[in-house]
């Protein structure tokens, strides 16, 4: 037998190394077995093998020195297995290979100092994987090299500088910890299309006239190198755009985010910039737009910077319009409807004031979002969602928006994502958005709802809600056990198998406020994991319902400041994934169920001003809160208050003394803190935040390691071009 081919082939079990030994196999498919194991042989393997295919299975062990001996082999493609350990040496000895793809594995360790022969290989990924140390010069002089991956990994030495120029024309160094600077040696790469070095630690000055030298350059990536800035040949800050990178004739993709760059884009620019399709400016110091000089930009991506004046309307052509976080002023130009390709547009954070235009949301019928928020528009949302069949995320929080919700959203069946909290809009609660199946967040928070949550014959599924806000409006009634009944994604908590996941895509990741453990905190990346239910201050009644126990993926559950009554649900001892739960300033009476002490991941308890009586249970995270938990209930007794219990479990009859004392702790309320975390809260508490630590950037190495589990989870084939 001289080839074996079974390319997803569905097989499964452990694959016998013996076939690896067959004396004229020349070539091997096993790829796309996901469920098939194996390991490649450690001992007596020499054949004529030249095809080696093993991606995306569940091969394991180590990459043998062994390899070294297929003296044969072109293509060894081992990427999307677990493979652990260090690159072997010998791989050097392949002399014939032109393909070596190691990709998302797990393998470590430093990349050989030295390697000769790989005379023919023209492709080389080891993306996805825990390398660390230097990046070898030997990579850049190997003569028929065309394409080399190393991104998502630790790599954390300068590169060397190297010589001989060779036929390189892909190089992917981004996210690693790569120091130090840029080498000249890099610029001399004239054959060089495609050059990303995103996310690392690069320091220095990058001259633009150094660039000059890549004239086949389509794709520059730059951007995330907080000691790394750019300047003009005189040594100066930029602050317009140089003439190679506008005179470019091939330059495609070019981004420069977080590249401290100042000035404007003036009216000078506008010759050139012939090819450019995707500009991404982001995190500068930008502060003008005299002008869009890109004739042909699909996506133009300028938030976090300082551009003042009115919204400049981009060329026709584009998709993805992102000005955010600037300080854009006066209102919406009708002229943005003649976007009718725009796929992304957020013109959130600025002071954007006048009406929302009337076409804006059927003008283009492949929007995908929709992002207003934190300007002072006013006026009506205009019911034109009709068309708006690819609409994921709208979000117009935190302006002047007055009126009824739009009924044409019920059309919009992939929706997932609705937020108008803090505005003026006056309408009954929308029973008719509960028919959209991924609609995952609900924010209707500080506006004029008002009305019970629905009428006995509605309907209420809203099956995959994860995240809905009613706070702060004139809504009322009870809260019907129909209602929970249907939030399936609510119960859910096996969702963490498939890795740290936020709701969202590449261009847009959707933000939300939460008020959770006494404050408001903003969610700047939201967990898939995430859930919150939110109907504080309204005018809600009756009791609390059995059937939230039921949630066990809960994190966030705020009932306070109602008229609630009845007794505390034992089953919401059920809830073991709640981290805060308030309940405060209702009419609750009763004891506060022993069942409670089941929660093991509780940092925030607030149970004050009701009707409580009898002993405050202890044990677990109950130990961990403090009286401002409690105040307000004056039938309640034990730690932490000072008042005790008597042999009925009931409070014993105060001294004036301990009066006056529950007098100040009624008035500590107004600086009512937050409980200490248990460490059973701990790792709760930072797995729903986490998107906290990422956000910002640090510690590193947690960042990298959450982005390289998800990577080696999640199989993927490698994309020619950045997306």
């Amino acid at each position: 037998m001289t080839d074996l081919d079974l390319n997803r082939a569905s097989i499964q079990g452990n694959f016998p190394d013996e076939i690896f030994r067959l004396p004229n196999l020349q070539a091997l498919n096993l790829h796309g077995n996901n469920q098939l194991t194996g390991y490649l042989p450690n001992s007596n393997w020499s054949s004529p093998l030249r095809k080696l295919h093993l991606s995306s299975t569940n091969f394991a062990g180590k990459i043998p020195d062994l390899i070294g001996n297929l003296l044969f082999l072109e293509i060894v493609h081992i990427g999307g297995c677990n493979f652990t350990g260090s690159i072997p040496s010998s791989i050097g000895n392949l002399t014939r290979a032109t393909e070596i793809f190691f990709a998302s594995n797990y393998l470590t360790g430093h990349l050989p100092h030295h390697v000769s022969g790989l005379s023919y290989l023209t492709t080389l990924d080891l993306s996805g994987n825990s390398l660390q140390g230097r990046v070898p010069s030997w990579l850049f002089t190997l003569p028929s090299l065309v394409s080399i991956d190393l991104s998502n990994n630790m790599l954390n030495g300068p590169i060397n500088p190297f010589q001989s120029p060779n036929s390189l024309q892909e190089v992917r160094l981004q996210k690693n910890e790569i120091h130090g600077t840029i080498p000249n040696s890099i610029f001399q790469l004239v054959n060089l299309t495609y050059l990303d070095l995103t996310s690392n630690n690069l320091s220095g000055t990058v001259k633009f006239d150094m660039l000059s030298k890549l004239q086949s350059l389509q794709y520059l990536y730059l951007s995330n190198n907080s000691l790394l800035s750019f300047t003009s040949s005189s040594n100066m800050d930029i602050n317009q755009f140089p003439s190679f990178l506008r005179n470019s004739e091939k330059l495609t993709s070019l981004d420069l985010s977080n590249g401290r760059i100042r000035g404007r884009i003036s009216k000078h620019d506008s010759k050139g910039w012939k090819s450019l399709i995707d500009l991404h400016l982001s995190n500068n110091f930008l502060t003008h737009i005299a002008l869009h000089p890109w004739k042909n930009i699909k996506t133009l991506d300028l938030r976090n910077n300082k551009i003042q004046g009115s919204i400049l309307v981009p060329p026709p052509s584009t998709q993805v319009f992102l000005v955010s976080n600037n300080k854009l002023s006066g209102a919406i130009p009708p002229s943005i409807c003649s976007l009718s390709s725009l796929q992304y547009l957020s013109l959130s954070h600025n002071n954007l004031s006048g009406t929302i235009p009337s076409c804006l949301g059927n003008f283009s019928t492949q929007l995908i979002i929709l992002d207003l928020k934190n300007n002072s528009l006013e006026g009506h949302i205009h019911d034109n969602f009709a068309n708006a069949s690819y609409l994921r995320s709208l979000d117009l929080n935190s302006n002047k928006l007055e009126g009824p919700l739009p009924r044409s959203l019920a059309n919009c069946r992939i929706l997932e994502v609705v937020n108008v909290g803090k505005n003026m809009i006056s309408d009954t609660f929308p029973c008719w958005l509960g028919s959209l199946p991924e609609l995952k967040i609900l924010v209707l928070r500080s506006n004029r709802f008002y009305g019970p949550l629905c009428k006995s014959n509605s309907t209420f599924p809203f099956q995959a809600l994860r995240i809905i806000d009613l706070s702060h409006n004139e809504f009322t009634g009870s809260l019907p056990r129909t209602i929970f009944v249907s939030m399936e994604a609510m119960k859910i908590v096996d969702e963490m198998e498939f890795g740290l996941q936020y709701i969202g895509g590449f261009y847009y990741l959707d933000s939300v406020t939460v008020a959770m453990k006494g404050q408001d905190v903003l969610l700047y990346k939201i967990l898939i994991i995430f859930r919150a239910l939110d109907f504080s201050s309204n005018r809600f009644h009756g009791e609390v319902p059995e059937v939230l126990g039921n949630f066990k993926s809960l994190k966030v559950l705020n009932l306070s400041h109602n008229s609630l009554t009845g007794n505390i649900p034992a089953s919401l001892g059920n809830m073991t994934a709640l981290e805060s739960l308030d309940l405060s300033f209702n009419k609750l009476h009763g004891i506060i169920p022993e069942q409670l002490l089941a929660f093991t991941a509780l940092a925030s308890l607030n149970l004050s001003y009701n009707q409580l009586r009898g002993r405050i249970p202890r044990g677990n995270q109950f130990n961990t809160f403090d009286n401002n938990s409690y105040i307000g209930n004056i039938h309640l007794c034990g730690e932490p208050l000072t008042v005790t219990c008597s042999n009925d479990g009931l409070p014993k009859a105060p001294s004036s003394a301990s009066t006056d004392h529950e007098e100040d702790e009624t008035a500590s309320w107004f600086d009512w803190k937050m409980a200490k975390l248990g460490y059973a809260s701990g790792l709760m508490i930072g797995l729903s935040i986490g998107y906290m630590v990422l956000s910002i950037g640090g510690p590193r190495w947690l960042v990298k390691m959450v982005e390289r589990d998800q990577q080696n989870k999640v199989r993927r084939r490698r994309p020619r071009h950045r997306m």
